[in-house]
C-alpha cells in the first residue's frame, strides 16, 4: 500500500513538474514552484526526487512512455492478424498525435541538457532506445519481416522519423507542411518496399 501511495505521488509530482515547463520553460520551473502549484512542501518533493536532475531524469521516462502510447494502433492489429497494414504502420510513425502526447519545448529543453549533463544524455539514450527497439518489436511481430533484418530496418526508419519530426516542428505553413510528410512517408514506403514486408 505504501509502495503505491509512493508511486502515485512521484506521478503527481512528474505530472506538475511537466505542467508547469509547458506554462513557463523548462528551466523556469524550480522544485518551490512545483511545491506551490501541488500545494505540497518542496521538502515532500525532495524526499522523492533528491535533486533537479533526477526529477527531469524521471520526467524523460515520462516522455517515454507517452511516446510508447504511438504504437498502439499497430500492435493493436497485430493482435488480431499476424501483419500490420503498411498505412497503419505508417500513418502511427508520422501521426500528430505525437504533438500531443508531450510538448515539443519541453522535450527539446531536456534534451539541450545532454551537452552539459552525462546522466540526462544517458536518459535520452535510453529513451531513442526503447523506441527503437519497440518499433523492431513491432517488426518482429509481423510475418512479413520473418528472416529480415529487422535491427537496421527499425534503424532506418527511426532515422527518418526522428528527422521528419525535427523538421516539421519548424514549419508553420500547412501546405508545405503536408507536401513534406507525405515526401517523408514516402521515405518509409521504399524502405518497407525494399525490404519486401508489404503484405500481397
Amino acid at each position: 500500500m505504501a509502495n503505491k501511495i509512493s508511486d502515485e505521488r512521484k506521478k503527481e509530482i512528474i505530472e506538475g513538474f511537466y505542467q508547469l515547463s509547458v506554462q513557463n520553460g523548462l528551466e523556469n520551473t524550480s522544485i518551490a514552484k512545483i511545491g506551490k502549484h501541488l500545494g505540497m512542501p518542496p521538502s515532500l518533493i525532495m524526499h522523492y526526487f533528491p535533486t533537479r536532475e533526477i526529477l527531469i531524469s524521471n520526467l524523460i521516462s515520462h516522455i517515454l512512455d507517452q511516446y510508447l502510447m504511438i504504437y498502439e494502433p499497430v500492435i493493436r492489429e497485430l493482435e488480431t492478424k499476424n501483419y500490420a497494414d503498411p498505412n497503419t504502420f505508417v500513418d502511427s510513425l508520422f501521426s500528430r498525435d505525437w504533438n500531443m502526447l508531450f510538448d515539443d519545448g519541453v522535450f527539446y529543453s531536456c534534451y539541450s541538457l545532454i551537452f552539459r549533463n552525462d546522466r540526462i544524455k544517458k536518459e535520452y539514450r535510453l529513451l531513442h532506445d526503447k523506441l527503437r527497439e519497440s518499433l523492431k518489436d513491432i517488426l518482429d511481430r509481423d510475418d512479413n519481416f520473418a528472416g529480415k533484418d529487422t535491427d537496421l530496418l527499425a534503424e532506418q526508419i527511426f532515422v527518418v522519423v526522428e528527422g521528419a519530426y525535427y523538421y516539421l516542428s519548424m514549419i508553420d505553413d500547412e501546405n508545405v507542411y503536408n507536401r513534406k510528410l507525405e515526401a517523408y512517408k514516402s521515405q518509409v514506403y521504399d524502405l518497407l518496399r525494399k525490404y519486401e514486408v508489404q503484405h500481397l
